[in-house]
């Protein structure tokens, strides 16, 4: 039996009795503050057995466009549905039309498909994921720098070197810096900004606040010539880092190249486990990060192209 909850109080009860509790995108403090209340509605699909609910799909409405996704948006990535294999097609069924759930970990969709196969053309959009584990270059960035090849490696070097020559100072903190990103990203990007409107910076700010709140957050600020021109806001969640939001002034050459070098080392002297670097940009593939494939699930299905 399907059945869907709206009320606020019995969602966040069935996502604590579903959710692994394993990554930040499993608490729901967080990942409520990714929620826009006054756009995404909850509309939660609770599978049940005999009464009892036995599988959970978050799902949120937005009133945008009368679509559908997952509780806390796009941005978490790798995530699965809390559903038994053989709960998916009655589940399926359920799923309004126009439902999109982006970045599902690969190889959940994939034994899904091995089970499930006429489900493929539902699950053809994919993107990498980029994380690196520390423990395999010995909890030191450099180590995994001198992987590259041997011209990569010497302008890799030289453009830190450069950077470096200038007078700058790191600080570790814990502060919200989410004017500062805004104003880096828009100086950037312009109107590709993701914090170009409104809602994308009121989202930051709900994010940071949360990782503050909970005491995961981790703030590098970069100075140069005694001013602050580079920043990055990760989340550090059961020895898993996550590296949400960075942006640097790039009248610095390679500033956003030491920022990011900074962040992996900083994590490294934790000694964490896994070093979360999300989804897209080349520059990430660049820099030989492990890899591993997200998949977005959509129904109705998108035509493949042979179709169009």
């Amino acid at each position: 039996m399907i059945r869907f909850e709206t009320d606020a109080a019995a969602c966040e009860s069935l996502w604590n009795q579903f959710s692994p509790q394993e990554r930040a995108w499993d608490d729901w403090d967080l990942m409520y503050a990714f929620h826009d209340q006054a756009t995404y509605k909850l509309n939660f699909l609770v599978h049940e057995t005999a009464g009892q609910p036995d599988g959970l799909i978050p799902l949120v409405l937005d009133t945008t466009d009368n679509s559908y996704e997952l509780f806390g948006g796009c941005y978490p990535d790798s995530r699965v549905l809390w559903i038994d294999y053989e709960q998916f097609p009655e589940c399926y069924t359920a799923l309004p039309e126009n439902t999109v759930f982006f970045d599902l970990r690969g190889e959940w969709v994939d034994r899904l498909l091995a089970r499930f196969p006429e489900y493929e053309p539902n699950f053809v959009e994919k993107d990498d994921q980029f994380y690196l584990v520390p423990s395999q270059f010995d909890y030191d960035f450099n180590n995994h720098i001198n992987g590259f090849s041997n011209d990569k490696r010497r302008g890799f070097m030289r453009d830190l070197r450069k950077i470096r020559e200038k007078d700058h100072r790191l600080e570790w903190t814990n502060t919200d810096e989410s004017e500062f990103l805004f104003r880096m990203t828009i100086k950037n990007f312009g109107a590709d900004s993701d914090h170009n409107t409104e809602g994308g910076k009121a989202e930051v700010r709900r994010v940071v606040a949360e990782l503050q709140e909970m005491g995961l957050l981790r703030t590098l600020i970069i100075y140069v010539d005694g001013e602050k021109q580079g920043v990055s806001m990760s989340a550090l969640y059961k020895n898993l880092w996550v590296t949400l939001y960075a942006g640097s002034n790039n009248d610095y050459d390679n500033l956003g190249k030491l920022l990011n070098v900074e962040t992996i080392q900083e994590a490294c002297r934790l000694r964490v486990d896994e070093i979360n670097y999300m989804t897209g940009m080349a520059w990430k593939a660049a820099w030989k990060m492990n890899r591993q494939i997200c998949r977005t699930m959509r129904k109705p299905a998108r035509p493949s192209p042979q179709a169009t």
